[in-house]
């Protein structure tokens, strides 16, 4: 199987992310639970991927908060921030562009807090931040944005928007999912507030890793009680960082696997954006070129959806399926983007490539979607 999935999952992983996970495996202990030295060893393996993370994406005063995902980093940032305004009015302001991980909790504050949700459009496919700018009212207690859009690849101007939300007083939160490890990212110097990401895609880190960077401003109820290993007398979460957030046992093969991958992904940063953007620029020109294909996706992205003529989005991945080609099909959780796109009712083919993808690789993808629609066009 010849993988182009990799907004998705990223499929390369470097070395060094196998050997310290599993060194970590093979001398399991509890990080910050106990004084014996693996104990030790595991909260050092912690501290050095928080403290990596928080100068990688440039969080100099916040903290770095370790989740199992993007989803339960967003989730902390939504519902911890926005819990915290119970009994008054809000108003949060988000763009059709983002994911059901944004949309979801969102959706189920309406019937905890007075919530009115102001969504952002496209201009011309491009999120316009004077268009954020103008929603901001009193009430407005969060602006949310992807950075990159998991469906077209276009990116927000997260500096724009993060002088907008600082003129304004508000919190920005902004999902890195399809961003970090793609772009250059940093959190203070673009007045972000909360920074959610995965570990498992642009960075090569495993599935189970993710993190929350929090401004040193930012104050969040926490969304799940219990252990922290400090203070445990108390019946009352802490509420010191990063333990106010992180009850129970951390996944510290996965934690010292994306510090790795992490390191390994910046030190590589070049070499491995500019194989991607390469694949991708074979995709834009070729793809436009063949009858009955439709683009939806940035240029200067690193993935590439499209459709077919006559053929829903389904239809066109089971069938480079059978030809051992892996894309993604569908709404990719994302049902505002595809509204706004016209693209609800069979969805698009998203191509994206990864490091250890080839030029090779690439014509021969090509090759069976010239079929693809060819035959659908007969």
């Amino acid at each position: 199987m010849i993988y182009f999935d990799n907004a998705a999952t990223g499929r390369f992983k470097p070395r060094s992310m196998y050997d310290v996970m599993l060194t970590c495996l093979h001398s399991a202990a509890n990080p910050g639970r106990s004084g014996h030295p693996d104990s030790l060893k595991a909260a050092q393996y912690v501290y050095d991927a928080r403290q990596y993370i928080k100068s990688s994406f440039g969080c100099r005063s916040g903290e770095a908060i370790f989740t199992s995902n993007c989803t339960e980093a967003l989730n902390l940032a939504i519902l911890g921030r926005l819990r915290m305004y119970k009994g008054q009015r809000v108003n949060v302001i988000f763009t059709s562009y983002e994911h059901n991980s944004v949309l979801r909790p969102l959706s189920a504050l309406k019937g905890e807090l007075d919530i009115t949700l102001t969504e952002i459009q496209p201009r011309e496919r491009e999120i316009d931040a004077r268009d954020i700018d103008a929603a901001v009212t009193p009430d407005t207690k969060l602006i949310i944005t992807s950075h990159v859009s998991n469906v077209t690849g276009y990116s927000v101007d997260i500096e724009a928007v993060g002088a907008i939300a600082r003129k304004h007083g508000v919190p920005y939160l902004v999902d890195c999912a399809q961003s970090a490890g793609h772009l250059r990212i940093d959190m203070d110097k673009a007045g972000v507030s909360l920074l959610a990401s995965a570990g498992h895609k642009g960075l090569h880190g495993p599935q189970g890793s993710g993190f929350l960077l929090i401004a040193e401003s930012i104050d969040l109820m926490p969304i799940k009680y219990g252990g922290t290993g400090t203070d445990s007398l108390s019946l009352i979460q802490p509420k010191e960082l990063p333990e106010a957030y992180e009850s129970g046992t951390l996944d510290t093969p996965a934690i010292a696997g994306l510090h790795a991958s992490c390191k390994w992904t910046d030190d590589n940063f070049i070499t491995v954006n500019s194989r991607i953007r390469s694949y991708c620029s074979e995709l834009n020109y070729a793809l436009p070129r063949i009858k009955g294909v439709r683009m939806y996706s940035s240029p200067a992205s690193n993935i590439v959806t499209f459709s077919i003529d006559s053929l829903t989005s389904v239809d066109v991945a089971d069938m480079l399926s059978d030809a051992d080609f892996a894309v993604r099909s569908g709404l990719h959780c994302a049902p505002l983007a595809h509204k706004y796109l016209g693209t609800q009712e069979d969805g698009l083919v998203r191509v994206s490539p990864g490091f250890n993808n080839s030029t090779a690789q690439v014509n021969a993808l090509i090759r069976n979607i010239e079929k693809l629609a060819a035959s659908a066009s007969r």
